[in-house]
């Protein structure tokens, strides 16, 4: 009985060393291109009866299979040192990083600050597969892991690879931004959707977004109110550059357009009382106002975005461009909609506008201003890989040179 009871007592104490050689051979295993449906499937399997602790080499394994690069947590690590690389890697794994491309970020962030520490304290798989609950980052990972199966990878396989990753951590960062549906334009694309957080498509349509001398900026914004029958406040850069040299030659182009000639203090100016030979762009002392209509370059109606780079969403007066030309990349570079009353009647929350809406003649209109009840996130991204509404992986060109390899 003294034998066998040392042979009890020596398996016991082998148990967590055959338990952790296990779990080593299974994440091995996991590690190698595949589903993270799977690794998640062997590491729960792996499981002891008792809850354990997520572990550092778990999380580096399920983090590579979305997309995420490991390399920078060193094999070795000091157990304080592996508290904050868990910590750190769960961060990212739920909220991304920011993209270089986004230049203003006028949403407030709304995180979950207890997400991090219940994920780091369970090895349940659950709160790992649910941290970005986004149908196409699901697809997208989908995709990411299929052609990471083909080994040896092509060049133009792996540029694909790194082009998703791009995206999968751009729908990781939207993560940061609460739980509203909001509007996300893509700019290679010349797209818009509306999602709804789960990643419903709600309402897509193609947009007109700036073309590569004059970018549409990306950018983390809201829509606070529409404008309809909008006036247009010419930016200096048309007014000298585009519309001067045609007020030099013809000066009757001011009625031909329904502009006006502003002053500084505010006043409408007779167009056919100044001197235009002798303006030039260094001492054009005036402001040129489109005044509303259904020849104004805004269309009739406009999206007022906050930020600090006059740049909105609007109809326009060219709809005709939609249909007959496959450019999306020709604004000034601000955004032009194709369904501005659909978008306007979403946002809204109400059927506002009818759809003899822009049909109607609108000279003589009074410019309105219609608050919404509260504002509608709104994302302007660059992404050259995604998801189309069937779910296909699409590869977009790369319009503004800015896909950094």
């Amino acid at each position: 009985m003294k034998r066998s009871g040392r042979w009890i007592t020596l398996a016991v104490a082998l148990l967590p060393a055959a338990f952790g050689a296990y779990i080593y051979r299974q994440t091995q295993l996991a590690a190698k291109p595949g589903a993270p449906e799977s690794i998640l499937r062997s590491w729960s399997k792996a499981k002891p009866a008792t809850t354990e602790r997520l572990t550092l080499p778990q999380l580096r394994r399920y983090a590579d299979s979305v997309g995420i690069d490991t390399s920078r947590f060193a094999a070795r690590q000091s157990a304080p040192q592996r508290e904050r690389s868990l910590t750190t890697l769960l961060f990212e794994l739920r909220y991304g990083t920011k993209p270089p491309q986004v230049s203003y970020t006028g949403l407030r962030e709304a995180l979950d600050p207890t997400w991090t520490r219940r994920a780091a304290a369970t090895s349940s798989p659950t709160l790992l597969s649910e941290a970005v609950p986004f149908g196409p980052y699901q697809q997208l990972v989908a995709h990411y892991t299929r052609l990471r199966r083909h080994i040896p990878l092509t060049p133009g396989r792996a540029d694909t690879l790194r082009r998703i990753r791009q995206t999968l951590n751009f729908y990781r960062y939207i993560n940061r931004f609460g739980t509203d549906p909001f509007v996300l334009i893509n700019i290679p694309a010349g797209e818009l959707t509306v999602f709804d957080r789960r990643g419903t498509r709600l309402l897509p349509m193609p947009v007109i977004v700036g073309r590569p001398d004059q970018r549409t900026p990306c950018m983390t914004t809201s829509v606070s109110n529409i404008v309809a029958y909008p006036e247009w406040n010419v930016p200096s850069s048309i007014a000298l550059d585009e519309m001067l040299p045609r007020l030099k030659r013809n000066p009757l182009y001011v009625y031909e357009q329904n502009l006006q000639i502003v002053d500084g203090q505010g006043r409408e100016l007779d167009p056919e009382e100044i001197d235009w030979d002798g303006l030039t762009t260094t001492n054009f002392p005036y402001r040129i106002r489109q005044v509303s209509g259904d020849d104004n370059a805004l269309g009739l109606l406009k999206f007022n975005l906050q930020n600090p780079l006059a740049i909105y969403l609007h109809d326009t007066n060219s709809r005709d461009l939609f249909t007959l030309s496959a450019d999306r990349w020709r604004s000034h570079g601000c955004v032009r909609v194709q369904k501005p009353v659909e978008l306007a009647n979403w946002m809204l929350g109400k059927p506002t506008f009818d759809a003899g809406f822009m049909k109607r003649h609108a000279y003589g209109q009074k410019s309105r201003t219609l608050p919404l009840l509260k504002p509608v996130p709104v994302f302007i991204a660059y992404n050259t890989a995604d998801v189309d509404s069937t779910g296909a992986l699409r590869i977009y060109r790369d319009v503004y040179a800015l896909d950094k390899r």
